[in-house]
Parts: C-alpha cells; sequence; structure tokens
C-alpha cells in the first residue's frame, strides 16, 4: 500500500510543473496535497432526501420502502393515513415484489400471493360461505382462483377490500396481516 503515497506525490509534481507554465525551469516540486472529501451516510442522505409525491399528490417519505405503489394503492381505495402502515406490510410481506407467491410457508397448505400476500385458502378459493371465493363475491377478482392478485392494481384493490372487511368485522382493518 505504500506505492499509493508515491503514486499521489508523483501526480501532485506532475500537475505542478503543468500549472506552473515554464517547461524549462527548474521549478521546485511542492509537496504533496492529500484532499478530503466527505461522503455522507446512507442515514444522512435519507434525512436529507425531500419527499416526492404520486400522480395524485399523495406525499412518499423518504423512508417509504415501496413509495412505487403508493399512487397505485390510492387509485386502489387506500387513504394516505393508511399508506405508511400500507408500506410496512409491502415490505414485510413481499419486500414490494408483485411476484412473490408463497407456497410452503403455511401449515394448512395455502398459498400467499402478491404484494401484500393474500391468503388464497381464505379469500379467493370456494369456501362453504362464498362458494366462488370471497373476493368473487365482492366482486374484486372476475375469475375463479388467485392468479389475478399478481396484479398490483387488482392486489392493492383486493387488499383494501380484506382491510375493510376486517375492519367493520373485527375493528381492526389490519388483523388479516397480524397487525
Amino acid at each position: 500500500m505504500d506505492w499509493i503515497p508515491r503514486l499521489l506525490a508523483t501526480t501532485s509534481a506532475v500537475f505542478a510543473f503543468i500549472a506552473v507554465g515554464d517547461w524549462g525551469a527548474d521549478a521546485p516540486t511542492p509537496p504533496p496535497q492529500t484532499t478530503l472529501i466527505s461522503v455522507p451516510n446512507a442515514s444522512e442522505s435519507l434525512l436529507k432526501a425531500t419527499p416526492t409525491t404520486t400522480a395524485n399528490d399523495a406525499v412518499i417519505p423518504p423512508t417509504a420502502r415501496c413509495g412505487q405503489w403508493w399512487g397505485l394503492a390510492i387509485e386502489a381505495g387506500w387513504t394516505e393515513d393508511l399508506l405508511e402502515t400500507l408500506d410496512y406490510v409491502l415490505w414485510r410481506e413481499s419486500r414490494c415484489d408483485p411476484t412473490q407467491h408463497n407456497t410452503t410457508l403455511n401449515k394448512d397448505g395455502s398459498a400467499d400471493v402478491g404484494l401484500t400476500q393474500i391468503n388464497d385458502r381464505s379469500w379467493c378459493l370456494p369456501t362453504r360461505w362464498y362458494p366462488t371465493g370471497y373476493l368473487q363475491h365482492v366482486g374484486t377478482l372476475r375469475s375463479v382462483g388467485c392468479d389475478e392478485l399478481f396484479d398490483p392494481a387488482t392486489n392493492l384493490k383486493a387488499a383494501k377490500a380484506l382491510y375493510d372487511y376486517s375492519l367493520e368485522r373485527n375493528g381492526n382493518g389490519w388483523q388479516p396481516w397480524k397487525l
């Protein structure tokens, strides 16, 4: 690593020689100078970052992890006061990836689908109470099964329907995500 100071000294001498401009004179070589560059760490960058807004004027704070979905969430019926918690759910459940499909973690063999990881057995497959599936019954899904939930807009609309259902039935809209 001792070659780095020598390289810096040589480079400084060359630039000093060029800067003097007297190619024939024996100009003294100035001592090498060290320039410190200040690079903020990630947390300082986040604190200084400015919020952005969606097309429908929702303010996305710099701390949002899944802010790319906030505008679509508002179009799906979510209100701004719920977006920060929804952002947490999106990050925790799918890391903001609408293609996520959990087929291994549920003991009952059910699967969780899309951005908000909606459980198929509970919400989009036929049950004795909803022979076509709950999300089909309320008009969120058109077809049998859960494949439509891979579409981010449909998934966010379905998640809002589940939030509203749970809020009405349990007093806690976030109950399907165990919050």
